[in-house]
């Protein structure tokens, strides 16, 4: 297991681990207690990100059109258990709530700012970052895609964050939900994705981020993060 200084993140958190770091703690508590590292702390200025979200289809005209995307469901799909083999360019960590994954070798690796989430970022640029934790439940009897549909709702009343999904699927048969936004942070625009899951009571969260022009890395490494996850 890497060795973590443990440091303050300015950011959420992801990810069961895509403004202020305390509002979005009070926010995210409903879903498990460490959603809200998700957000960054003091999101400015107008939106700049929105012109990269794809265009919405606008419903007939007799229909009012919706302010967000609704939530959506896939098939059940089942991602293949990790190998335990650790590609050279990875490196295996081990993170709250019993979560283990793989993340970029050598990117830096610090507490955040909820005890329930580690969060890692590029050393060649501070642009690039992933986050990973889990934490009990704390309202078993709502679904895991209501709480996360609830946590999205909220952070869309902020100016500068606007959903592109959220959908509905399962992570080696547990359920899960896969979130993408696009928000304008303090360091700039980027574009997050992020995949809950929920297992034995744990809500567990993988979260990576990146700049609006590097969306299909971003997604990769979530991608990465999520296959070699266990539980």
């Amino acid at each position: 297991m890497a060795r973590r200084p443990v440091s303050a993140r300015n950011p959420i958190g992801a990810l069961p681990l895509a403004l202020s770091a305390a509002a979005l703690y009070t926010l995210i508590a409903g879903t498990a207690g460490y959603l809200v590292h998700l957000a960054d702390p003091t999101p400015t200025g107008p939106t700049t990100a929105a012109a990269a979200i794809p265009v919405i289809t606008t419903p007939p005209p007799t229909t009012p059109p919706p302010t967000t995307p609704p939530p959506t469901k896939t098939p059940l799909t089942t991602t293949p258990p990790s190998s335990g083999i650790t590609p050279p360019d990875q490196q295996r960590v081990e993170a709250p709530g019993g979560l283990t994954t793989t993340i970029p070798a050598k990117w830096t690796i610090t507490t955040g700012t909820v005890a329930t989430t580690l969060v890692a970022t590029d050393p060649t640029s501070p642009h690039r970052e992933v986050r990973l934790g889990g934490a009990p439940v704390t309202d078993p009897s709502k679904p895991l895609l209501d709480r996360i549909t609830t946590a999205a709702t909220d952070r869309e009343r902020e100016a500068g964050h606007r959903r592109v999904t959220l959908t509905a699927t399962t992570i080696r048969n547990h359920p899960a939900v896969t979130w993408e936004f696009d928000e304008n942070a303090t360091s700039g625009p980027k574009r997050v994705a992020t995949a809950f899951w929920e297992s034995k009571g744990v809500e567990y969260v993988l979260y990576s981020s990146g700049p609006p022009d590097e969306w299909e890395q971003t997604k990769s490494r979530l991608t990465r993060m999520v296959d070699a996850a266990t539980p």
